[in-house]
């Protein structure tokens, strides 16, 4: 099977919703172009945004204003390949805000709608849906994307901001692009000339707060408040909003944050960024970081997409977040932080899909995620383990089902959890939610797995996708509108739901569920949360999470063929395709 393919279905633990909700769905993405300069007469004044690095043209659609593709950074191409985004350069010119800009490095495959849209180097661009209704000044939300910090991009009609705005006149919705994969975090260090490049491990997170940087000097020329910003990102996004939450400068720059199913248990060590410069030295012979800049974009697209994906890593715990990210959370850094974070009741099944429905290996999987850890268990940390195991057989889970949980569980769910608890602990003012809802598709067996709450947040239902029930309709509405409450008030609680503040006793969470199923619960996990908070307080193991395939060499060993038969489905699929 192609390498590709490999590494377009697994290269990450944390993706995003496309891979599992648009399989089989009609969702298009629009084509490309580059949006160009505008003389006076060719443009409407009153969608015009002065910016100090030019004055951007929005197009009208019904009662929104949108604006695509505005440069918030220098690009990052030629001699700034690798580096920190900085501010873009001043302009007195006029453009076009009419098409978003490129994606980022990554392989095609059509469940991943960005990444079917134009790639390149130069991609720091954001856009921005705004009500023309409900006043100047509003509120800002700013979403970061998912993909596994290896994929996505905001051109996905998934994360198209006009249902969201039209519904909530009185908040403005800003979606960002950031550098992913080899561009996004690269350890440059062993490179002679690699000290140029400090944190280039981090570039990912760096062009995002470069994107707030921008926010702050400039969304007020969009009708925005710089004062009161929101950030939400979901699986990578959400990560990358928890690590924001503990950087001090990004601190400056917002006052509520949103981390859905992402937490700061997605940050690799600087060990393991070691591998990727390397295998760069051995394949293009470069011995410099000037000489990796001089290679053409299409052809470290090549060997990132075959194979080069094998060395890749998420975002980095070092000298800019600590080495252990968790401690900022413990020690109340975010305090000051009003935070609702969350995650789905079945995280982890998302990737029944990824591997094709094969049970073997989707089990063979969530057991070795569970035996790595009881392998790496200190005394304290075993007895947690054992304690958290029998918490899952009083709710009645046995054999296969207590690995399933436990993946779910360490993997994507209970690290939000965990810096809910951190938070509410150093006074810090949060909400909490599980988003309990599944679908009505073909992969509605899935339940509420990996990035479902994705279809709700942005309302894209339209029919395009097989959703769009009513209840399903209702039930977006609602989370909608708390989540705009959240923005203009710090309070997500509306009228008939009113969301308790979450603390360490009752554990209130927001239970988002379809028909008359959203409500708060007291606790709703029991003990097998505070089992889960013990282990993972325990054990270090369980607070850095691998890539899926990652476990594959494991899962051959026991199940001999499994993984070649995995790669001959994988291959069939391919040929239909």
């Amino acid at each position: 099977m192609k390498k590709v393919m490999l590494g377009v279905l697994l290269a990450g633990l944390m993706c995003t919703a496309e891979g599992l909700a648009n399989v089989g769905k009609p969702f298009v993405v629009e084509k490309y172009a580059t949006n160009q300069v505008l003389q006076k007469g060719q443009y409407d004044e009153g969608l015009a945004a002065k910016c100090q690095n030019g004055t951007f043209v929005g197009r009208r659609q019904g009662d929104v204003c949108v604006w695509k593709g505005i440069p918030y950074a220098k690009q990052p191409v030629g001699a700034n390949r690798f580096r920190k985004a900085t501010d873009p350069e001043k302009s007195k010119q006029v453009y076009g805000a009419y098409h978003f800009g490129k994606s980022n490095m990554q392989g095609a495959d059509e469940h991943e709608l960005s990444s079917l849209y134009e790639q390149g180097d130069d991609i720091l661009c954001l856009n921005i849906w705004s009500n023309v209704n409900g006043g100047k000044k509003k509120p800002v939300l700013v979403f970061i994307h998912g993909g596994g910090w290896v994929s996505g991009g905001t051109c996905d009609p998934l994360y198209n901001g006009f249902n969201f705005a039209h519904n909530n006149p009185d908040v403005m919705l800003v979606t960002i692009t950031y550098r992913t994969g080899m561009l996004g975090q690269i350890n440059l260090s062993s490179f002679p000339d690699g000290k140029d490049f400090k944190g280039s491990v981090n570039n990912g997170l760096f062009d995002q707060l470069q994107a707030l940087r921008w926010i702050k000097k400039n969304i007020a020329a969009c009708g925005g408040d710089p004062k009161n910003v929101t950030i939400s990102g979901e699986s990578a996004g959400g990560g990358s909003v928890s690590m924001l939450c503990i950087l001090p400068e990004a601190r400056k720059y917002f006052q509520k944050a949103i981390p859905m199913s992402g937490g700061v248990n997605q940050a690799a060590t600087l060990e393991s960024t070691k591998a990727l410069p390397e295998a760069l030295k051995r394949d293009f012979g470069c011995q410099t970081v000037a000489e990796l800049q001089q290679v053409p974009f299409e052809k470290l697209r090549e060997w990132w997409i075959n194979g080069g994906q094998d060395y890749y890593h998420h975002c980095v715990a070092d000298e800019n977040f600590s080495a252990d990210p968790f401690a900022r959370w413990e020690r109340g850094d975010t305090k000051n932080i009003v935070v609702m974070q969350g995650h789905t009741s079945n995280e982890f099944a998302y990737y029944r899909t990824a591997l094709l429905d094969m049970d073997v290996l989707y089990d063979g999987i969530c057991e070795d995620v569970f035996c790595k850890v009881r392998e790496d268990a200190n005394p304290a940390a075993g007895r947690a383990l054992s304690a958290y195991v029998e918490e899952l057989k009083k709710l009645g889970y046995f054999g296969r089902d207590i690995y399933r949980q436990f993946a779910n569980d360490f993997t994507l769910a209970i690290c939000n959890t965990y810096q809910a608890s951190e938070h509410a602990k150093n006074g810090g003012t949060g909400y909490s939610y599980t988003f309990d809802a599944s679908y009505d598709g073909p992969q509605a067996k899935l339940g509420a797995a990996h990035g479902v709450d994705c279809f709700y947040f942005f309302g894209n239902f339209d029919g395009k996708c097989g959703l769009g029930t009513p209840e399903e309709v209702e039930l977006s509405l609602k989370m909608q509108k708390m989540i705009a409450n959240f923005c203009k008030t710090g309070n997500p609680s509306i009228e008939g739901y009113e969301w308790p503040v979450y603390d360490n006793s009752t554990r209130y969470k927001m239970i988002f569920d379809v028909g008359e199923k959203l409500r708060v619960e007291k606790n709703p996990e029991g003990g097998r949360v505070e089992a889960a908070l013990n282990l993972m307080k325990k054990s270090p193991k369980v607070r850095y999470v691998d890539r899926v395939a990652s476990h594959f060499p494991a899962v051959e060993a026991k199940y001999p063929g499994t993984i070649a038969e995995f790669m001959r489905r994988a291959m069939e699929l391919e040929k239909k395709r």
